[in-house]
């Protein structure tokens, strides 16, 4: 009845002002609605009383009362009242006079709320060319303001903002930040972007950093803009030590492909050389047919400024480029890879490169007697400035089939036959000489998955699998250099290998049985347990891998794992590598809880000593990680990493975090307890401020809450 009356209103006030003079304007506006309507034709005004509403192409005006002069083409608008922009700003007021298109206008006592994150309270608001809000006496925060809370936590007064709804600018002069309600900073101009606009050219908040190996440090990160698909990121670091290094990052995408560039230079360096830094970057261009080109690069001047300055704890750095393909059934790889060490122990002249070097794979389905049959070829060049040079090329074939027998047993038969070729310089042992090798390979495995459905409805899988694997060593091979095949890892991934070898110089050989047994419980209330228990038995001694590897002998250790989930809150998983004879040669344990409130994840690792794999003592070290909302606003962080045998830790690290609609501090504290690349240990301390609602922040308003007062 309401909606009907209202309409029945408004066709009266249009059918008015068509009585109207000649002289009379039309409505400046295009609808109109209200509870009463009434037009005075001797002097062109029309009236609007309760519930009203004003719409001119996007604008929209709701108010208590108005009053329309189709002469002047004035609203006259009586609040409380409400006026939402076209482009998302929201004008809540007392009074306002607008003209009909809302280009131009007054708003007295009002208040402004921009894609409803940053609120301002103006004592007078000047609307000007559709584009223009004037704000007068101002002060503005993306805080909830309640009965509760009447000072926001963090708030910025200004005589005057304009705000360019075009280019979706605030311009502040004589800005004064506030925090808690006391002055801690004043700006003569100020400008920043509306919260709308996901990314602007401006400074960031500054970043407050301590070290014992630098003293205290800040940096001040300006971001620019360039369009739409580039950017970068300058900062400024300053340090009491005396140090002063530029940071950098570039960021561009391309309908193609992308480059990504980070890197930091010391000006004046205060601890080490200055012009000592660091650059990474990642290159990645799509090419046709599927293909792509990349590069990942990282390079450092000196092997302990990433360290020094927490830029990146690795002792390793590499960078690698290339051409790749990735299909169905088939893929192909070129490039080089360069690696730098920052390790004290190592000489950068015996660090290899590599080039080139060379993967093809492809694979398809064998239609004569329906296995997959598949080639693979390979080259790789290690070059070193002192030190042996190789290189290797390397062709392989194989065939695999899948078969079911009766009784539900499952079988697969494969052969596969490699043949490489080396050549050698600069090595003593093998006199520049070319060396060749072959490896065939044939095999086959056997399973028997049983299952079981008990009572409550948990479903029980056993599975026994026995694979048969010989690999001739074959007497006319020649020794070949090992380069990429020193540390050999035994776990439940490689139990059914063919080759437990991780790299291509080194391939297992004799007459071998790969014996495991997997039990899956899937229990119907949610939780899964898992076990897996494998052995490698030789029909003969072998000496190919180490005794710290677990395979040496004519029977491996035994290798077992454990796993228990209970999703979402649950999970555990432990691996052993038990040694009859010796005891537990690897040890490691995952345990994960999950609850509303508190995390926490741990790990232990227990290594025997493996002298051919470069570890001549025993390690042990366990990390524990935690976090714990204390409140909706308050969280804390925690992570620890010990050396269980030499009894002291290695690095540890404390964060408290407070984060509501308006901000985010963070505090965190760290240690790193152990001297590494000529790095001593090392204490840091950060603090982080975020003003949430600027530049697309990802804090959201949940709650307006009271609005500002103007001052």
């Amino acid at each position: 009845m309401l909606a009907f009356s209202r309409k029945f209103l408004l066709l009266c006030a249009f059918a008015l002002l068509l009585a109207a003079p000649v002289r009379a304007q039309t409505l400046g506006f295009s609808t109109l609605t209200a509870d009463n309507v009434s037009f005075d034709s001797s002097s062109g005004t029309l009236s609007a009383v309760g519930h009203v509403v004003v719409i001119f192409e996007q604008n929209r005006l709701e108010a208590d009362s108005i009053s329309y002069n189709q002469f002047t083409g004035e609203i006259i608008a009586n609040g409380p009242l409400r006026i939402t922009g076209g482009d998302g700003a929201v004008f809540t007021a007392t009074v306002a006079t607008l003209s009909s298109d809302f280009s131009n206008g007054i708003i007295k006592g009002a208040r402004l709320l921009l894609s409803n994150r940053f609120q301002v309270a103006a004592a007078e608001v000047r609307r000007s060319s559709s584009r223009f809000n004037t704000l007068y006496r101002t002060v503005g925060s993306t805080c909830t303001v309640d009965i509760n809370r009447p000072v926001p936590l963090w708030q910025i007064r200004s005589e005057r903002i304009i705000h360019d709804t075009e280019a979706k600018r605030l311009y502040f002069e004589d800005a004064r930040f506030e925090v808690l309600g006391i002055p801690i900073g004043f700006l003569p101009r100020l400008r920043m972007p509306d919260p709308s606009v996901q990314r602007a050219s401006g400074l960031f908040a500054p970043l407050l950093i301590s070290s014992e190996i630098y003293g205290y440090g800040i940096k001040l990160p300006y971001f620019v803009t360039f369009g739409d698909s580039a950017d970068a990121t300058f900062t400024p670091f300053v340090t009491t030590a005396g140090s002063f290094l530029l940071e950098g990052e570039f960021r561009r995408r391309f309908g193609n492909g992308s480059i990504d560039i980070h890197g930091a230079f010391a000006v004046k360096d205060g601890i080490g050389e200055p012009g000592d830094g660091f650059v990474e970057a990642d290159f990645v261009f799509k090419l046709p047919n599927e293909s792509e080109l990349f590069m990942d690069m990282e390079v450092s001047s000196d092997d302990a400024f990433m360290r020094r300055f927490g830029y990146n704890d690795a002792d390793r750095l590499v960078s690698k480029a290339g051409i790749r393909r990735y299909q169905t059934g088939g893929l192909f790889e070129a490039g080089a890879v360069f690696f730098q060490s920052l390790r004290d122990d190592e000489v950068d002249e015996e660090v290899p490169f590599t080039l080139p070097e060379i993967d093809y794979r492809k694979s398809w389905e064998e239609p004569l007697t329906g296995g997959r049959f598949g080639v693979n070829l390979s080259t790789v060049g290690l070059f070193r400035v002192s030190g042996r040079d190789v290189f290797r090329a390397s062709a392989s074939a194989d065939w695999r089939k899948d078969w079911s027998a009766p009784l539900g047993i499952r079988a697969t038969t494969f052969v596969e036959a490699r043949a490489d070729a080396y050549r050698v310089w600069d090595d003593i042992n093998f006199e520049d000489s070319v060396l060749f090798r072959v490896a065939p390979t044939i095999g086959g495995d056997l399973s028997l998955p049983l299952s079981k459905t008990t009572k409550n409805g948990a479903l029980l899988v056993f599975s026994p699998i026995a694979q048969l694997i010989y690999t001739p060593e074959l007497s006319f091979n020649d020794v070949v250099p090992n380069e990429d095949s020193l540390q050999v890892e035994f776990d439940e991934t490689n139990l059914f290998g063919l080759n437990r070898f991780p790299g291509e110089d080194r391939i297992e050989t004799g007459f071998r049985a790969n014996v495991g047994v997997s039990y899956r419980r899937y229990d119907p209330s949610g939780w899964n347990l898992g076990v897996d228990i494998g052995q490698v038995f030789r029909f003969s001694e072998s000496d190919q891998f180490s005794d710290g590897s677990g395979l040496s002998g004519k029977s491996s250790d035994i290798l077992a794992a454990v796993s228990f989930e209970l999703p979402p809150r649950y999970g555990f998983a432990s691996r052993l590598l038990v040694s009859p004879g010796v005891g537990i040669r690897r040890a490691e344990s995952e345990i994960s809880l999950h609850f509303d409130r508190f995390n926490v994840e741990a790990a232990y690792v227990f290594l025997a000593a493996d002298v051919l794999a470069d570890s001549p003592i025993d390690r042990s070290e366990t990390v524990v990680s935690a976090n714990y909302h204390i409140s909706e606003n308050w969280k804390t962080s925690m992570e620890l990493r010990r050396d269980l045998l030499a009894s002291q830790n290695i690095f540890g690290e404390f964060g408290v975090i407070f984060q509501n609609e308006c901000v985010e501090v963070a505090v965190s504290l760290s240690r790193r307890f152990t001297t590494s690349n000529n790095v001593p240990p090392d204490t840091n301390f950060d603090v982080s401020v975020k003003l949430a609602g600027f530049g697309g922040g990802s804090t959201s308003r949940e709650e307006s809450g009271t609005c500002l007062q103007e001052q």
